[in-house]
């Protein structure tokens, strides 16, 4: 993979880099953002405390609980491991995706994507020797359908970024079919389309100061009731008409940051969509160190010497 040059310029940040769900990597401090939480007002229901008098008993000291170190590792799923995937059948030319009768993530991830089946180990969504084949980079793909909720896997700073609603299947009318789980190579080509992609589409970012990592083809109605409350970046907000402002198809390296907040490990980020350069309605996750291009391989695939994060256990 090509070293990355960063451009930022109006909220939207301009890398170099390739392929069908690669991800822009803008150099930009994460912005504090407030607390949506404030102390309840004294009230008749919700008195202010007592004032102890001189002669009452002095109160033990009460010792605050620290709160938790912060899991700085993407450690497990970004999915529930129970969310049943859609399953790729039929010959080539004709084949499908049935919704609800693949396996659990879980179960694919652990014993299908390792195979060295390509059939077996890509029919619930791409695995990471398919995703370096078509993108230079490992990463993990499930086939789920719109609006599965996404999870955090670390401690860190969220950022929505949008690159695109839209689809550039629907938009150009390519066929769908031969990029279906283990791809048709006679057929499914990198270059699949004759102008710009939409990577990622809409997608959400978590940076801390030793990991990042990418979750990706939103759906960003539904994602956008999960963004909190004065989290928003200036110039947007939850009532802004997305899917009319980012209809049109960028160059994948170009993707505007709309909200960042504040993450802890297993809180919901988004929602599954179909968004970008996706084949079919999945979740593409990815996982590189802080400062890193070069992505580690989220399962246990042989041939990569940073692999399994997906089961790596909480330290």
């Amino acid at each position: 993979m090509n070293r990355r040059v960063f451009l930022v310029s109006a909220g939207a940040w301009i890398v170099a880099g390739c392929g069908r769900g690669d991800e822009t990597s803008p150099t930009v401090a994460p912005t504090a953002t407030r607390s949506a939480t404030r102390p309840p007002s004294p009230s008749a229901t919700n008195p202010p405390a007592a004032t102890a008098t001189a002669s009452a008993e002095p109160s033990p000291t009460a010792t605050a609980t620290p709160p938790p170190a912060p899991r700085l590792e993407p450690i497990g799923f970004p999915l529930d491991q129970g969310t049943v995937t859609g399953i790729v059948t039929g010959e080539l030319g004709a084949r499908v995706i049935r919704w609800g009768e693949g396996l659990t993530a879980l179960e694919y991830s652990r014993d299908d994507q390792p195979s060295d089946d390509p059939e077996r180990a890509n029919r619930c969504g791409w695995n990471a020797r398919v995703h370096v084949e078509y993108e230079g980079q490992p990463a993990v793909d499930w086939y789920v359908p719109v609006g599965t909720p996404v999870l955090a896997t670390m401690d860190g700073v969220a950022t929505l970024y949008i690159n695109t609603v839209s689809n550039p299947f629907d938009v150009y009318g390519v066929d769908r079919e031969p990029f279906l789980g283990n791809p048709d190579r006679t057929r499914a080509k990198v270059g699949a389309f004759p102008g710009p992609g939409g990577g990622q589409g809409v997608f959400v970012r978590i940076e801390n100061e030793q990991y990042r990592t990418d979750s990706a083809h939103f759906e960003i109605g539904a994602t956008v009731g999960v963004v909190p409350d004065d989290t928003w970046v200036d110039g947007f907000s939850a009532s802004d008409d997305f899917a009319a402002m980012f209809a049109p198809l960028r160059d994948f390296r170009v993707a505007t940051a709309v909200a960042r907040w504040t993450v802890r490990a297993g809180d919901i980020i988004g929602m599954t969509g179909d968004s970008g350069y996706s084949e079919a309605p999945h979740l593409h996750y990815a996982i590189r160190q802080a400062g890193s291009a070069n992505a580690l391989c989220p399962t246990t695939e042989a041939g990569f010497a940073d692999g399994g994060w997906l089961f790596r256990p909480a330290s």
